[in-house]
């Protein structure tokens, strides 16, 4: 597996974060959740996508379906 720079800090921080909170992850969840509520970062909220309607389903086969023969015949 190649590892450039940036995995190798993103790693880096990763680690030092969880070790900072003893591993605990019920802790890192909070210290998050501490920090995005501190933060002053603007939420987007975009309206639901209008639905276009149902996908056509193809009325017949592009390409024939054989079926598997066992193994062994």
């Amino acid at each position: 597996m190649v590892e450039d720079d940036i995995i190798r800090e993103l790693r880096a921080v990763r680690e030092e974060f969880a070790q900072s909170h003893g591993f605990d992850v019920h802790a890192m969840v909070a210290e998050l959740q501490a920090q995005d509520l501190a933060d002053d970062w603007p939420v987007v909220r975009r309206p639901p996508r209008t639905p276009v309607g149902p996908i056509p389903f193809p009325t017949r086969p592009t390409e024939s379906i054989v079926p598997a023969s066992p193994a062994g015949n």
